[in-house]
């Protein structure tokens, strides 16, 4: 029995640390029930225990996949439903690979050190492998509101926030155990990334060429969004807010992902008025817009300055299933829904940066990766348009707010995020929210921001920190298990 309500409990307390619960501190607990039902189980009950968990943590996550594609792909919930627990089968198998190693090397006085380790070299997999990954909610992003530790994100990413709190974790259930050693050393390690987080926070700013710059947030519903009797409206809508900002003194105004519903620069009554905006007013405009070229659509981001385009950035990581049909020849019959209000967009070919800007085009905010390529050619300021219409007040725009402000952290970068129907939001480069507008609000937010030069050691060498953390702890337990092994005999 313990072996079925253990797991639920862990699942449960995984998914109240993320937003709307936002219960960060459960983070540091939740996978004890886990390590406890899987001591020293054969190999079938642990992974059955892992997946357990993760069905139950994954669900309670991305829940509102099942509601994005009932409502808007034409789906009944059933078959929602069914092609959700897909999703959450495949992303249950890292909690069940967790849970075998769990089973494996849990009771080693070293399991401190290689269950964190492993733990975090399977978000590494996550995040890259598979329709070029899905670093959702991983569970270093809970600490966002630990502000102090979240610092440490500018040493090894959010990765090194996970290996931490999993060592936590396994602490925890070792003192259960009687091992109260690794509850010292983690509470030692857990102490220096604190004094290391206040450091930066009480310390010198990060300094840079101050600017101005404006987000603005028409608060269009995904239901309407595309309709053409509504373009002309929705122009207006963002035309109004931005000489608001303007008026204000922004030297850059930020739109949303394809917050113009036409084909910038080919619709010429709808472009005409884009560029009048931008004509003299000695400000930078970044609108987002879908784009037609050599036969394929693009979402692309537009810098427009004094009625010229200054540069462009197309999306390179789309949404499979949104943007894009993987196996489209299979699947178009069903999934059709999905894309029909916006086509079907090829991917972006270059990750560069539009001057001194790092566009991120919605959930690209969710890779640490793109973010820490753009800075490290030479972006100075990070600018995420972004639309979570198709999430409505679910849990989604607030976790995919807290998931972009640790790209903040990561490059020491301010971050200026637009998002239609969503929370747009200023961010500074410690991942605090400056100004923000919330969900179903539609307004503009001016604030004076940085574009920063320097170079952050994630920005210079990525999750190298955690990545060798996962390296080590792999051949640790190859070497345990090889010495378990000799011990045994023939």
């Amino acid at each position: 029995m313990k072996r079925v309500v253990l797991p639920v409990f862990s699942g449960v307390l995984y998914f109240l640390a993320f937003p709307f619960f936002d219960l960060w501190l459960l983070a540091w607990v939740f996978a004890v029930p886990l390590l406890l039902a899987v001591e020293g189980a054969p190999t079938r009950q642990a992974v059955l225990s892992g997946l357990t968990a993760g069905l139950v943590a994954w669900a309670g996550v991305v829940y509102w996949i099942a509601l994005v594609m009932s409502t808007y792909g034409g789906m009944s919930l059933f078959t929602a439903g069914l092609l959700l627990l897909l999703l959450l089968a495949y992303l249950s198998l890292y909690f069940a690979a967790f849970s075998w190693a769990a089973s494996r090397f849990g009771a080693s006085r070293y399991a401190a050190f290689i269950l964190p380790g492993i733990w975090t070299g399977l978000e590494l997999l996550r995040s890259y492998a598979v329709f070029s990954g899905f670093p959702w909610a991983l569970l270093g992003h809970t600490q966002l509101p630990f502000s102090a530790l979240a610092q440490i994100a500018e040493l090894g990413g959010v990765f090194l926030i996970s290996a931490v709190v999993m060592t936590g974790n396994v602490a925890i259930y070792q003192a259960f155990k009687r091992q109260y050693a690794p509850l010292v050393c983690t509470a030692v390690l857990v102490v220096a990334c604190t004094a290391f987080g206040l450091w930066r926070l009480n310390g010198e700013p990060f300094e840079g060429k101050p600017l101005k710059a404006a987000a603005v947030q028409a608060n269009v519903p995904q239901d309407q969004k595309w309709k053409p009797e509504k373009v002309d409206t929705i122009l207006e809508t963002y035309l109004s807010l931005s000489r608001e900002a303007i008026a204000e003194g922004a030297g850059l105004v930020v739109w949303p992902e394809t917050a113009c519903t036409f084909y910038l620069f080919r619709h010429l009554p709808q472009t005409l008025k884009v560029l009048d905006l931008s004509k003299g007013n000695r400000v930078d405009l970044l609108v987002g817009s879908p784009a037609y070229a050599d036969g394929r659509f693009y979402n692309r981001a537009y810098l427009l300055r004094d009625a010229k385009i200054e540069g462009t950035y197309d999306k390179v990581h789309l949404v499979p299933f949104g943007e894009y049909l993987p196996m489209a020849g299979l699947l178009r019959n069903y999934f059709s829904g999905l894309t029909s209000e916006v086509g079907d967009f090829s991917a972006g070919a270059v990750v560069d940066p539009v001057e001194d800007l790092g566009v991120l085009i919605c959930f690209e905010s969710i890779f640490p990766a793109l973010s820490r390529e753009l800075c490290g050619k030479g972006a100075r300021l990070i600018v995420n348009m972004s639309n979570d219409a198709w999430f409505k007040t679910w849990s989604t725009p607030e976790q995919h707010l807290q998931q972009a402000c640790f790209r903040a952290i990561e490059t020491r970068r301010w971050l200026v995020r637009a998002v239609n129907h969503g929370i747009s939001a200023i961010v500074d480069p410690y991942g605090k929210v400056v100004q923000r507008i919330g969900l179903l609000k539609e307004g503009m937010i001016v604030q004076e921001v940085a574009r920063i030069d320097s170079m952050s050691t994630y920005v210079r060498f990525g999750p190298l920190l955690p990545g060798l953390w996962a390296a080590l702890s792999i051949i640790a337990a190859l070497t345990l298990h090889k010495l378990g092994a000799k011990a045994k005999g023939p």
